[in-house]
């Protein structure tokens, strides 16, 4: 008697009709090539579900000709469990899923949408697993934490517990200006796996006194970041039984991240903000400089033949902002 449940976990594929800046290849190709990917895998490791993790789209209404695309997709998975992520939503409002293109799907049974305190039980021969969720919404990482992340209660005769978020979920913060919550401060959950999306670069699995928090990462790479070039695009594969959870991360077949994503822009902007600091920096010192009016500071620097045109012009935009916020003051 098999009493092994298996299941596959990915997330954030953004789904879109238009190629992201960075990306150098046909970005719906690839992201359908990906999905077709994760429906082999989840034949080929005869998984009873396969569970996702928000941001199916990267638009709330993306065409209906795209969204077709990847409906004859899910068409193929045995059964696909998931949540909303925020750019599923409008306004990232969870009430108004219905109105969506992911709303739509659930409407044609092609996904089984979670929603925060409600579960769903799986059941194979003498397991039992709950799987509970909470989708994106407008305050998610900064208002009620426990409630989202945390869960507090699980039916008696559960074998093994399953929460799914979309939420800046990291194994510790990394930008103090960034909202996140840190395994540390959910660990106290009683969900066996707690599964998160939202935070492209994702996160190994970690295991807390035996609980396990997981992010497989983005299944789509949108940026030209160098951690996304150097990033593998993969799912979390999963294996639960009455005494054990078992995690695999599975690359997908992929080409090089220099292959597909496009820097120069990047580049030409840090470019463009190193002449900035340069030109404001002469500013500060140009001592040579009798008036005190702004304009005729710039006009003055304006004629340096060595700074580039959208140099100064961006200088000049910022200044005169600056000018008009100095004169509000004083008024």
């Amino acid at each position: 008697m098999d009493n092994v449940i298996r299941t596959l976990f990915f997330t954030d594929v953004h789904v879109s009709g238009r190629n992201p800046r960075a990306r150098k290849d046909n970005f719906l190709n690839t992201v359908l090539d990906k999905l077709n990917q994760v429906v082999d895998l989840s034949i080929q490791k005869n998984c009873d579900f396969v569970l996702f993790g928000g941001d199916l789209f990267d638009s709330p209404n993306v065409s209906n000709a795209v969204a077709g695309k990847i409906a004859e997709i899910f068409k193929k998975f045995n059964r696909i469990i998931g949540i909303a992520g925020n750019h599923d939503l409008f306004g990232n409002n969870i009430d108004n899923i219905k109105s969506t293109q992911l709303g739509l799907f659930e409407k044609a049974g092609l996904i089984e949408l979670l929603f925060r305190g409600k579960k769903t039980i799986i059941c194979k021969n003498d397991l039992k697993v709950q799987i509970t969720a909470t989708p994106s919404h407008f305050g998610i990482d900064e208002e009620d934490i426990e409630q989202d992340y945390v869960v507090s209660e699980v039916d008696k005769d559960v074998d093994k517990s399953i929460h799914i978020i979309h939420g800046m979920l990291m194994e510790k913060e990394i930008n103090p200006h960034m909202k996140v919550v840190t395994i540390d401060r959910i660990c106290h959950t009683k969900a066996d796996l707690t599964l998160s999306g939202h935070y492209h670069r994702g996160f190994s699995p970690v295991n807390v006194d035996g609980k396990y928090f997981a992010n497989p990462g983005s299944l789509s790479r949108v940026s030209a970041d160098i951690n996304e070039i150097n990033r593998k695009v993969g799912v979390l594969y999963i294996e639960i039984s009455k005494n054990n959870i078992k995690l695999e991360f599975i690359p997908l077949r992929q080409k090089k991240g220099e292959d597909v994503l496009d820097r120069s822009h990047i580049e030409k902007n840090l470019f463009r903000e190193i002449k900035v600091e340069e030109f404001m920096r002469e500013i500060k010192v140009a001592s040579t400089i009798q008036s005190t009016d702004i304009k005729n500071i710039v006009r003055k620097i304006a004629s340096n033949k060595e700074l580039d045109k959208s140099v100064i012009d961006y200088a000049l935009t910022k200044l005169s902002l600056a000018e008009e916020n100095l004169r509000e003051i004083g008024d």
